[in-house]
């Protein structure tokens, strides 16, 4: 196996600081706050950095393989691979496409380059026999953005359309609509507030005062045409496609234009995109990187029970205990494609989070950012990662991934919250709201 005796870098202090944010990871890998009185569990971690690792590193992180992309135990991976996972890494909201009113986000390019490694690794796999491999790309939305979209119905409401339309109208049609109707923003937060037949929606009008709190407008105070302008300003910036349903385009786009590349017939070409595209599946509803593990296990065990011969329907019905349980005993290998600067945080989570019976391969996508932009996003990553440690094994003090994404949509969206959609309908079915 051919080794990377220095990392591909511009300058040696990133690295370091890489290697050091690093190495902090591996000290901290298979804790278990379920079990505190036993010893930390083990599992099988391979991870494959882009950029090359040092002798240095390898020594100073015992508990993880280092390889690189040629590796057999890489081929191997593929080869044996139940997932692939592409963990998403933001978005940028842009002016939406002309006629395309809902798709206004674009994908940075950390996300971009793991989408490419991504269809490179599904292509490995199905050239060593591993065809019906999986697929499942993460992520909706930052979670800075979970206020509007809590307060959808709300905007629905002022412009007098169903919650569902909001995101497939134009933006100057949402504004004119607004206008037009004329409708009362402050008193239909006081009627939720005050008349008990609303009590379900009052997650909507908190979510709204967070709005506006984020834009200095003090809802008591302010004139209709100011509470309704700071809302549409923060709609104006709200992601209205998923980043997992781009990626997959991304990727389905990718894979078609590498075969062609090869020489492949387009008949060729279709079979092998038509399949990825069927065993594609999207992870939509995650804002950070706890949800994007949190929703896309049970996609993962319920795939690999299906594979195994059980009831589709059945499976559907089982709990993410139930399943884990009976998969305890099967082996399953888990590639996970993420970018440099995530790596560590999203290496920490997967150990943490996914069952013990699954082997974690860390593939890290080839994403050429400048050293000023890694070293700051190094540095977030850190952050994010203090806080994640505290928060899951002291604060919710369990791994259990059914669980912790209980708790985690709590915490985001609120303990007392329902659907948008539930919303919506009390809205609907609530008459003189408006004037």
């Amino acid at each position: 196996m051919e080794k990377v005796s220095k990392p591909e870098v511009k300058t040696q202090d990133t690295q370091d600081a890489y290697e050091s944010y690093l190495t902090r990871v591996s000290d901290n890998l298979f804790t278990d706050p379920d079990h505190p009185e036993r010893e930390p569990r083990s599992r099988s971690i391979v991870y494959v950095p882009y950029r090359g690792f040092s002798e240095q590193l390898q020594q100073d992180c015992p508990k993880i393989t280092f390889t690189d992309s040629n590796s057999p135990e890489v081929a191997g991976a593929v080869s044996a691979a139940d997932v692939i996972i592409n963990i998403a890494r933001g978005e940028e909201v842009v002016e939406a496409e002309i006629g395309h009113p809902d798709r206004n986000v674009k994908l940075p390019p950390e996300s971009l380059a793991n989408t490419e490694m991504v269809g490179d690794l599904y292509l490995q796999a199905i050239e060593t026999g591993n065809t019906d491999v999986q697929v499942v790309h993460t992520g909706r939305m930052n979670n800075k953005t979970i206020a509007m979209a809590t307060a959808m119905p709300i905007l629905a409401e002022a412009a007098g359309l169903n919650e569902e339309d909001v995101i497939h109208t134009p933006d100057a049609q949402i504004r004119r609509l607004v206008e037009n109707n004329h409708i009362d923003i402050k008193e239909l937060m006081d009627s939720v507030d005050t008349d008990p037949r609303m009590q379900a929606m009052r997650v909507g009008v908190r979510a709204l005062r967070r709005i506006y709190d984020t834009h200095n407008v003090d809802p008591d105070t302010a004139g209709t045409s100011e509470l309704a302008e700071a809302l549409l300003t923060e709609y104006d910036n709200y992601p209205r496609i998923s980043t997992s349903t781009l990626m997959k385009e991304q990727m389905l786009k990718n894979v078609a234009e590498k075969l062609r590349s090869e020489g492949k017939s387009e008949k060729e070409i279709n079979e092998v995109v038509g399949k990825l595209d069927e065993f594609t599946d999207e992870e939509p509803d995650s804002v950070d990187t706890v949800t994007n593990f949190t929703n896309s296990i049970p996609m993962i065990l319920s795939n690999k029970l299906i594979k195994e011969g059980h009831d589709a329907d059945e499976v559907g019905l089982m709990s993410t205990e139930q399943k884990m349980k009976l998969l305890a005993g099967t082996e399953m290998t888990v590639v996970i494609v993420a970018d440099i600067a995530h790596m560590p945080r999203v290496m920490w989570l997967a150990d943490y989070l996914m069952p013990d019976n699954f082997k974690l391969v860390f593939v890290e996508s080839r994403t050429d950012l400048d050293e000023e932009t890694l070293q700051k996003s190094m540095e977030r990553e850190k952050r994010s990662l203090k806080l994640t440690r505290n928060w899951l094994p002291n604060q919710m003090g369990t791994r259990n991934p059914a669980k912790v994404g209980e708790l985690a949509d709590k915490a985001y969206w609120g303990k007392d919250s329902i659907s948008n959609k539930e919303i919506n309908d009390k809205l609907k079915n609530t008459t003189n709201l408006t004037k």
